[in-house]
């Protein structure tokens, strides 16, 4: 064998990647993906929807009313409150439509 062909391995060591600072979201959102594949077992996955949307709204009223400093800003600010929360699920939801229409037969390859 002849040193001429041979290649050294890059040996060096890698930094480690910065952690993600979304970390957490996205660890958050697979609990409630999976709570959600585990309700879907017992109910229609419609059902399971809407019932996950229910509870966002619910929560995003709870967290907008916790951060008014009184009940009346809270009521003068809740239309800019319901914009913001529909504009960001909006892009949220387009992102996973087109991701789905992307990738539709690795998320349903049973349907040919």
């Amino acid at each position: 064998m002849s040193d001429d062909n041979f290649k050294a391995k890059d040996i060096s060591r890698k930094p480690p990647a910065p952690p993600d600072p979304n970390q957490k979201f996205w660890d958050m959102a697979d609990t409630f993906i999976q709570l959600a594949n585990e309700n879907s077992k017992g109910a229609a996955a419609g059902q399971v929807c809407a019932s996950m949307m229910y509870a966002s709204a619910r929560f995003g009223a709870f967290v907008a009313s916790g951060d008014a400093p009184s009940e009346a800003t809270f009521k003068d600010q809740i239309e800019g409150a319901v914009a913001y929360f529909r504009t960001e699920y909006e892009k949220m939801l387009r992102e996973n439509f087109r991701d789905y229409a992307e990738n539709f037969q690795s998320y349903h390859p049973e349907k040919k």
